[in-house]
C-alpha cells in the first residue's frame, strides 16, 4: 500500500511575479532619475514603487538582469499571474516601444524615434515598419527637444516586425495571444488592442486588462501604474526549492 506523503501533481504557475515592493524598492526608486521618475514616487510605509513609464520600466530592468528577473514583456501582460495583479486596480507598463512611422503628432518623440531607427538600423540592416523593440537601457543626456533620454542597445536587443502592430488595429478585439504576445484578432475576442497610429508609443496592459499602444508622452505616469517584475526559468527554480 501507498504510504500517503502528500505527493501529488501540483499546478504551478509559469512565471513567478511581484511588484516592485519589500526592503530593496526604495532602492530601486533611487535608479530612476530625470524623465525616468517622471510620475514614479516611493510608499515607504508599504515599501512600494508607485507609478510606471517606459524609461522607468527598461532602467529597473537592466538593473535586475543580473537577476535573472525582467519587467514583464508583451508575452507577459497576457498571462494570468500579471493579470489577476493589475485587474480593476493598477496598469503596468513594459520596457518596450513601438515605432509605427519616422513621424509624431507629438514632437517631444522625435528624437526617441531618431535614436530607436539608428539602432533597428544597425541590427537588422534595414527599418520595415512597423517593430516592436525591446532590449534596451536608458540614460540621462542633454535634450532639449525630447526627454533627455538616451535609448542604450543591451545585448538583447530586438526589433520585431509584425503588421498587427500596425496602426489599422486600432481597436481590434482579440482574447488569445501567440507565443510572443501578440494578439490573435478576433471580433468575438474579449479584450481590446489599442495602437496609435503613427510615430512612438509605449505599451501597457490596464486594469480593464485591454492591451494600450496609443501613448503619445513616454514618459506620462500614475499613482495607478506599478512596474511587475517576472522571473525567468532558472530564478523559478530557485524559489521552488525555498517553498
Amino acid at each position: 500500500m501507498t504510504k500517503i506523503q502528500g505527493n501529488f501533481p501540483w499546478n504551478r504557475p509559469e512565471v513567478y511575479t511581484s511588484f516592485v515592493q519589500g526592503n530593496e524598492a526604495e532602492a530601486v526608486y533611487n535608479l530612476l532619475k530625470g524623465s525616468m521618475a517622471n510620475g514614479m514616487s516611493y510608499d515607504a510605509q508599504t515599501q512600494t514603487l508607485i507609478g510606471s513609464n517606459v524609461f522607468a520600466a527598461a532602467r529597473i530592468e537592466s538593473e535586475l538582469r543580473p537577476f535573472e528577473i525582467r519587467v514583464d514583456n508583451l508575452r507577459d501582460l497576457s498571462r494570468p499571474e500579471v493579470m489577476n495583479m493589475v485587474k480593476g486596480r493598477y496598469y503596468t507598463g513594459a520596457p518596450a516601444l513601438i515605432l509605427r512611422s519616422m513621424d509624431d503628432s507629438y514632437e517631444r518623440n522625435l528624437p526617441i524615434i531618431k535614436q530607436l531607427a539608428e539602432a533597428v538600423e544597425k541590427v537588422n540592416g534595414i527599418i520595415q515598419l512597423p517593430v516592436l523593440v525591446s532590449g534596451f537601457d536608458v540614460k540621462e543626456i542633454e535634450d532639449k527637444d525630447g526627454y533627455g533620454i538616451a535609448i542604450v542597445p543591451r545585448d538583447d536587443f530586438r526589433a520585431l516586425h509584425d503588421i498587427r502592430l500596425h496602426g489599422e488595429s486600432n481597436g481590434k478585439r482579440f482574447t488569445e495571444v501567440d507565443e510572443l504576445g501578440l494578439p490573435k484578432f478576433d471580433r468575438n475576442g474579449q479584450r481590446t488592442w489599442y495602437a496609435k497610429q503613427n510615430g512612438v508609443s509605449g505599451l501597457c496592459l490596464d486594469r480593464d486588462l485591454n492591451a494600450y499602444s496609443d501613448s503619445g508622452n513616454l514618459a506620462y505616469s500614475n499613482d495607478f501604474g506599478r512596474v511587475v517584475l517576472v522571473s525567468g526559468e532558472a530564478t523559478q527554480k530557485t524559489l521552488e526549492r525555498k517553498l
